[in-house]
Order: C-alpha cells, then structure tokens, then sequence
C-alpha cells in the first residue's frame, strides 16, 4: 500500500512537471508567434502601400470634383480643396526656420517666394532616393526629372544646356507655359508626373490635367516648398541658376562611387545604347568636373551648395537627411521622420524602387562585379575616386574580403 501511494505521488509529481513544461513551452511559441506576425504585418503594409503607389491606386473610387454641364474636371474645385489641404498639412509647421512669418510668405500664388531646392547627380546615384526624401516633406511640390525629354544624354555645354536651363527656371517659377516638348513627352512617359504625389493623386484619374499647363501653373503656385531633381544636368551650368536673386536656389550634389554607379547601370538595356552612360570613363570625369566646380562654388557662392556622397546616406540617413534639411531651412515633420523609417528598414519592388535596407545597398556592388570590371573601372577612374574618398580594391581576394572598406575620409572641395 506504502509504496502504491509512493508510486501514485511521483506520478503525479512527474504529470504536473510535464504540464508546466507543455504551459511554457506554448506561452513562449505564442509569443515569438506574435513578434514574428508582428512584424510580418507591419512589411505587409508596407508592401501595400508600395503596391498602391506602383498601380496608382487604379481601383480606388473617383475623386476628381467634375462640372456638372460636360463632366469635366472642375479646376477651381480642385484648387480650391488642394489650397486647403496645405493649409491643413502645415498647421504646426515653423515657418521661421524657413525665413518666413506664415505660409503665404512662401506660395508664388500670394506673391511669395517659395524655398527652391535642385539635386543634381548622376543616373543610378542615389537622387531617386533623396529626392522622395525632400518629398516627404507635406507642402512640396517635386519637379522629377524635368530633362527626360533631352534623352540619354549629359547635358555639358551649349546647344542643350540653353534650352535645359530655360526649363529648370520656368518650372521653378511654375510657368509652364512655352513648353510643348516637356508635356508631348509625359504624354507616353506618365513617370514625369507619378513621383509627384500632390498633382498625381488628381491626374492619375484624370492624365489630362497634368498635360495641361494652365493647371500645372496654377496647381504649382500653391506650394511653399519645391524641390527638383536633374540626372543629365552638370553642376558646370549651375552658376546661372544660383545668380537668379528672384530664385534663391539652394543645390545638392549627389556623387557615388563609379564602381556602384556601374553596377547599377548594368540593369538597363537603354545605358548600353548611350556612351554617357556606359563609359565609366566619361562617368568620371563627369565626377572631376563636378568635383572642382563644387569647389569654386563653395567659395563663391556659401551656404548654397550641398555635398553629399551617397553612400554617407545611405550608411547614416537619419544624421543625413535631418542634416539636409538643416542646410534646405526646413523643420522635420511627422511625414519626413516617417518616410525615413519606413523606406530604410524593409526592401520592396525592384531596381527603381525607394524601400531598400540602405546600410546593405553602398558595396552591394562588391558581391557582384567581377574583379576584371572592378580593374576596368579603376583604370580610368582613379583620379576622380581619390577626389571623393574610394579606396582601390588590389586584387579579387581584396575585393571579397570583408575587411575591405571602400569608403574613405572625404574632404569637401576647397
């Protein structure tokens, strides 16, 4: 009897030790369960927003307010709600760090003069990046790539730089009037627009409205803020535009190494037919140029040019861009610390797209380029990557190894 009740207490004793262990062992997988679909669900909204974006939202209801007579847009209706709309997206905006009392002190619509920011680089830089950075901003109008008419070329001298800088000065000044090769190119080409999400989310119901340069003009004139990028445009050409009082232009250049540069291009069929665009050696000494014009600018002109490379942005984007927006006059906003969260933490789309993991993006050309190219490249572009800080890779065994840094001190042109 003595030892059925020991054998019955053990029993117990061991059932009650195996439940505890099943308890916990269940709580734990619940809750690594949790975390992991916790962070599954927040990369799925991320990707919905991104796929949102990519198809326009094509099965969202119409929003476009329309006359009642012919169906057609009612542009004043739509002025009207957009000038509200920034009103509403600036309301806790500090307008003085942006040299201003209030708003209208920065819309052309009131006589104001808005704060104008152009980035200029170079094809698979990093500007697409920066410049949806800038466009996060609420209150921004961004002029994307108003040069892709020009085609696949770089813009240098005479007889394209005239008629480039004669568009970059009107669409600044939201004149879009006299404009006819710009708007017959966003007639195939609706990429000139999408990346502009204020006029996008009315045009991509109604693609006519941004064919038309009477709205532009008038859609244009209701934002404080305007950024541009330009990836055909040397920063020789930009003097002109930083002498124009009436623009106060403050301009970023946004450099990266050829090495990356090249492997990126590698992607695209349309750089194998444009010698601008294969020829590492034209790519630097682009870079060179761009490199001793930084220089006399930064003496000539202070406190308006930017030097950036982008692997420092992408390494560090939140120092970065908090930094540029410090030099642009702008206050961070809720949408900006946002948007830097957002697309630096997951990697979504493809070769075109903003959501990448950035700190992995910079040398990612390392685990690619085969070291005969990586020899190509430096061969005729040592000069320009001493310039900006790239280390040389001395052999394949170099290149793999994990211990080579490419990135070196850089000193900003002087």
């Amino acid at each position: 009897m003595l030892r059925l009740r020991r054998l019955n207490f053990y029993s117990i004793f061991f059932a009650f030790g195996v439940s505890v262990l099943i308890i916990l062992a269940a709580s734990r997988y619940i809750g690594n369960t949790n975390y992991h679909q916790s962070s599954e669900s927040r990369r799925n909204i991320i990707i919905r927003n991104y796929l949102k974006i990519e198809d326009g939202e094509k099965n969202s209801p119409q929003p476009l307010p329309t006359n009642p007579d012919d169906g057609s847009p009612n542009i004043e209706i739509i002025l009207e709600k957009s000038r509200s709309k920034v009103k509403f997206d600036l309301t806790n905006y500090n307008f003085y760090t942006s040299g201003a009392q209030k708003l209208e002190d920065l819309l052309l619509e009131s006589g104001g003069r808005p704060i104008r920011s152009l980035i200029v680089s170079a094809w698979r830089s990093g500007s697409t990046f920066l410049g949806e950075i800038l466009n996060a901003m609420p209150g921004n109008f961004y002029h994307y790539e108003p040069l892709m008419h020009f085609d696949k070329v770089q813009i240098r001298a005479p007889p394209y730089s005239e008629k480039a800088l004669s568009t970059i000065k009107s669409m600044f000044n939201c004149n879009f009037n006299d404009m006819d090769e710009y708007f017959e190119y966003g007639k195939v080409h609706a990429v000139q627009y999408s990346h502009n999400s204020r006029p996008w989310d009315h045009c991509k119901y109604k693609k006519e409205l941004c064919l038309d340069p009477d709205f532009t003009s008038k859609y244009c004139k209701l934002f404080p803020f305007h950024s541009m990028k330009v990836v055909r445009f040397r920063l020789r050409l930009v003097q002109e535009l930083l002498d124009d009082k009436q623009l106060n232009l403050n301009v970023v250049l946004l450099i990266r190494d050829p090495r990356g540069v090249m492997q990126s291009r590698q992607h695209h069929d349309w750089c194998l037919r444009a010698p601008d665009c294969w020829r590492p050696e034209l790519v630097c000494a682009d870079m060179i140029s761009d490199y001793l014009t930084a220089g006399r600018l930064l003496k000539q002109y202070p406190g308006r040019l930017m030097v950036l490379r982008y692997e420092d942005l992408a390494l560090n984007p939140n120092n970065t861009a908090h930094r540029l927006l410090n030099f642009l006059k702008l206050s961070p906003t809720p949408s900006f610390e946002e948007f830097l969260h957002s697309h630096t933490t997951v990697e979504v789309g493809g070769a075109f797209s903003t959501f990448r993991v950035s700190r992995e993006v910079p040398f990612r050309w390392k685990n690619i380029l085969n070291f005969s190219y990586v020899e190509e490249i430096q061969m005729v572009c040592k000069y320009a990557m001493n310039l900006w800080g790239y280390r040389m890779a001395h052999n394949a065994s170099h290149l793999a190894s994990k211990e080579f840094n490419p990135l070196d001190q850089f000193k900003v042109p002087q």
